[in-house]
């Protein structure tokens, strides 16, 4: 493709379809990712130990991801969408690459942090020039075929991932996403067009350094105080102290420079302000899903990592119907509110309806309660991104877009953190001597195998079988009572995102989009 282009949605429609086919298999290949990790996180942990550790492989990975979303935006009106998203897939390759190969827990939740920062400047891009191919009155219509792309991941992943963490090892399914990087990278290649970028302003590298302090001292502070059982510690407080300093200085900085992080006048705009709540509270209460369902289902009731897949391929249904449903009507400002209070519904009721039952019940409920969410999640998803693009300056559309894409990560980074320590903070410590310790141990009630060895060993002691047994359900019903918890606070954050759905969109037709301030951070 030999075009030089300075905007997106000037391309002619033939070269706009390829383009998006490439961005699809792009999102394709990073998202599916998330779906498999989700599957093998219990054999993870039963290999490399470390259940203190769990939420982390997944909240260092949107920890990062979510430091360099509005970095994303900025790269992009800088450089061009082509030399930001294939650095990333790059990055992305080999830090995927260095999880197959981790020897612990720690190493893993390494490459994990460095892998997030790949998935952002993947998917924070692709978002990006999605909104830019299009004219407002089209990207409904796109964004509801792009979840697509989302949906045929997590319906292949989950499947992908069970099969080869139950067959051949859960490090292949790291091994074999490298080869696909590489063909979404080829594909960028000679699809993407050159653009004439205008933007010749700074990096804001103050604004980046102290919110990176900022969310990185909040969640390490959440999840080291549940840990410790508590938040009153010497150390927890520092780390509190730091991050609500940071957080002021960057506020204040923000407000005094000339190329700011993210623009602060654009909060005044209600739709802007809630858009970025209401996204954060959305994946705070998806990630029970994606993260502590598996656990609860491998774990707890004792499926197989195929059997628990059918509900992480159900949330993927799900949300394939929500998208062609919603994305239909999303062009209705009318329809905004109605769309985003019945999507906090759908996954409130799974949620509360989890926590009650803690999953004694047929595995055809769980099937249901999983497209409830995915139904959900997409509506949401839709209501929080088309009006408020739609309603907010063209010219600082990549800003606005990696804006939501930032409160999404970082809500999926908060609410992997968050829902970890309410897991480790309602479990009971018991202190008995081996081998009944390790019975008790969570790193290894996931793994039969273990299981198993741990069996034998209260053979060789000679303990009677009977307070075997009695030792393995108490600790399952000990992790059962955790999640029990963790299911319930997703409940309530849907309860929050309505209310945030309410303040945002309520009267959305009667506002004009927000004109840009002339002295915006003044």
């Amino acid at each position: 493709m030999q075009e030089n282009i300075k905007n997106l949605v000037d391309l002619r429609y033939s070269v706009k379809l390829k383009l998006m086919i490439s961005l699809l298999f792009c999102l394709f290949v990073t998202s599916m990712n998330q779906s498999i990790v989700s599957i093998a996180g219990p054999s993870i942990v039963s290999n490399l130990g470390g259940f203190n550790y769990y939420s982390w492989v997944f909240a260092s990975f949107s920890l990062t991801s979510a430091i360099i979303v509005p970095v994303i935006g900025k790269s992009n009106d800088k450089y061009g969408a082509k030399k930001v998203i294939l650095p990333s897939l790059l990055i992305f390759a080999i830090s995927t690459f260095g999880c197959g190969l981790s020897t612990n827990i720690l190493m893993l939740i390494f490459f994990r942090a460095i892998q997030g920062i790949g998935f952002a400047g993947v998917m924070a891009t692709i978002w990006i020039v999605i909104a830019s191919l299009w004219k407002p009155i089209e990207r409904g219509k796109w964004l509801g075929i792009t979840s697509v792309g989302f949906t045929i991941s997590g319906v292949i992943g989950p499947i992908i991932g069970a099969v080869i963490n139950d067959y051949i090892g859960w490090r292949w399914i790291f091994f074999t996403n490298v080869p696909l990087c590489v063909i979404a990278a080829l594909s960028i290649i000679f699809l993407f067009p050159k653009q004439n970028i205008i933007d010749k302003s700074k990096f804001d590298l103050i604004g980046i350094t102290l919110f990176g302090l900022f969310a990185s001292t909040i969640l390490l502070g959440v999840s080291i105080g549940a840990q410790q059982n508590s938040y009153l510690s010497t150390n927890i407080l520092l780390l509190f102290l730091i991050s609500l300093i940071t957080l002021i200085s960057f506020i204040v900085i923000e407000k005094k420079v000339k190329d700011p992080l993210i623009p602060l006048y654009l909060f005044k705009s209600r739709i802007f302000t809630g858009g970025i709540l209401g996204s954060l509270f959305i994946v705070m209460s998806w990630t029970v899903w994606s993260v502590f369902l598996p656990l609860s289902l491998i774990t707890v009731s004792g499926y197989s990592a195929s059997k628990a897949s059918l509900a992480l391929i159900a949330l993927a249904i799900g949300s394939a119907f929500g998208a062609n449903f919603f994305g239909y009507f999303i062009s209705k400002p009318k329809l905004t509110l109605p769309i985003a209070i019945s999507g906090f519904t759908s996954i409130g009721i799974a949620m509360f309806a989890c926590g009650y039952t803690n999953l004694n019940i047929e595995y055809n409920l769980v099937i249901i309660m999983a497209v409830l969410v995915g139904f959900g999640s997409t509506g949401t998803f839709t209501a929080f991104t088309v009006p408020i693009q739609n309603n907010l300056p063209e010219n600082k559309l990549s800003i606005v877009t990696s804006s939501l894409q930032f409160s999404r990560v970082f809500g999926i980074s908060m609410g992997s953190a968050l829902l970890g320590a309410i897991l480790l903070m309602n479990m009971t410590s018991f202190n008995f001597e081996f081998p009944r310790s390790e019975i008790y141990n969570p790193d290894n009630i996931s793994s039969l195998e273990k299981i198993n060895e741990i069996k034998y060993e209260y053979l060789k002691e000679k303990i009677n079988l009977d307070i075997f047994n009695h030792d393995l359900e108490l600790s399952k019903a000990n992790l059962e009572n955790g999640l029990s918890k963790v299911y319930y606070a997703a409940g309530l954050c849907s309860l929050i995102g309505i209310i945030i759905s309410i303040f945002t969109f309520k009267g959305i037709n009667r506002h004009p989009p927000l004109e840009e301030d002339s002295k915006p951070n003044e």
